[in-house]
């Protein structure tokens, strides 16, 4: 009996080892599947962060449907209104393919209301429409882009505080503008390479890309 029971503990104690040498062995498959989900979620991770910044400048990577999923719906102009946006010489009139390494632009932003009945638009302040220009810094061999705001029409300018309000009869059409003076004294803010000009009229805006060359 004494050598029984001197034998069983033994016993107990090789199925034991045995029991944690198996559990073990599980374990040591985890590391490699965790490292493989890791590097899964981080490739998405990154993916979508490489949207989301490419989409600020107006440029997704993925697909319209995704790009437009991982963002919040952006607002949209009044059904039947209509507009038309170009960066043009102030002296020439004519539609700019390049910004100037010295010289003055013109942004025009005009809108249109294209429907049949009469369109009015209220703004919480006197600032209806804004232009931006932005200049647009890659990394990663192009996989994320960063907006760097370096001018803004409303720079030292007073904006009335007062609601006001945009009425347009059908057909009618309203045009709001800007310039910006590319200088000498502004010639660091502005070096060359790819830019967005904005125009942001209330919530709504659009951009158009446009680039400084060397």
């Amino acid at each position: 009996m004494a050598s029984r029971n001197s034998f069983d503990p033994g016993g107990h104690g090789t199925h034991g080892v045995r029991a944690r040498g198996a559990a073990g062995y599980h374990r040591r498959s985890n590391p490699l599947q965790f490292a493989v989900t890791m590097v899964l979620l981080a490739s998405l991770l990154l993916l979508a962060m490489a949207a989301i910044t490419r989409f600020t400048v107006g440029e997704p990577i993925l697909p319209k449907w995704l790009a437009q999923a991982i963002h919040r719906p952006q607002p949209a102009l009044p059904p039947g209104m209509t507009y038309d946006f170009e960066i043009v010489n102030p002296d020439t009139k004519r539609p700019m393919d390049v910004l100037p390494e010295v010289g003055v632009i013109e942004m025009r932003l005009a809108v249109t209301n294209d429907s049949a009945l009469p369109m009015t638009m209220r703004f919480k302040s006197g600032s209806q429409c804004e232009f931006v220009v932005r200049k647009v810094i890659y990394y990663v061999d192009g996989l994320f882009a960063l907006p760097i705001e370096v001018w803004r029409s409303s720079y030292f300018h007073n904006v009335s505080p007062k609601p006001s309000a945009l009425a347009l009869q059908p057909g009618e059409t309203k045009v709001y503008s800007a310039t910006f003076d590319l200088n000498a004294l502004n010639a660091r803010q502005v070096p060359a390479g790819t830019y967005r000009v904005i125009a942001i009229f209330d919530k709504w805006e659009t951009s158009i890309a446009i680039d400084k060359p060397l």
